[in-house]
């Protein structure tokens, strides 16, 4: 499976933080791993400034060996296109970009997102959050 991965699976994933073990077997089985620049850029920003809820050493110190293994998913006019003329409530414009990437290049959306996993329009498989 060409599988785009969500923000927080790429975080918990390369940090060893509790995943789902249905979304564990799942990514067993991913073929071809991408990752969405905007991902990086939300959850550094997190990390940044919600350091109590996102934990980790300095980026400086793992950024670079946690992209080993993906090719980017970037955000295209096409993508842009279809990300802002969805007629969804949900206003997350990272949300918005990954489902539209996943849907202009074929690759299914691995995600924990709630509100994304009700709305219709793009390939995806969602994963409850494990709880800490």
């Amino acid at each position: 499976m060409k599988a785009l991965i969500d923000s927080g699976v790429w975080w918990n994933r390369y940090h060893g933080l509790p995943l789902n073990s249905r979304l564990v077997e799942t990514l067993h089985t991913v073929t071809e791993w991408h990752l969405c620049p905007l991902s990086i850029e939300e959850m550094l920003y997190k990390w940044r400034h919600r350091p109590q809820q996102l934990p980790a050493p300095d980026p400086a110190l793992w950024l670079e060996h946690s992209l080993q293994g993906y090719r980017p998913a970037l955000l295209d006019f096409k993508a842009a296109k279809q990300a802002g003329l969805w007629d969804w409530k949900h206003g997350d414009p990272v949300d918005r970009a990954l489902a539209a990437i996943a849907r202009t290049q074929d690759l299914t959306l691995i995600h924990t997102d709630t509100v994304l996993r009700d709305l219709p329009g793009f390939p995806q498989l969602y994963f409850p959050k494990v709880e800490i």
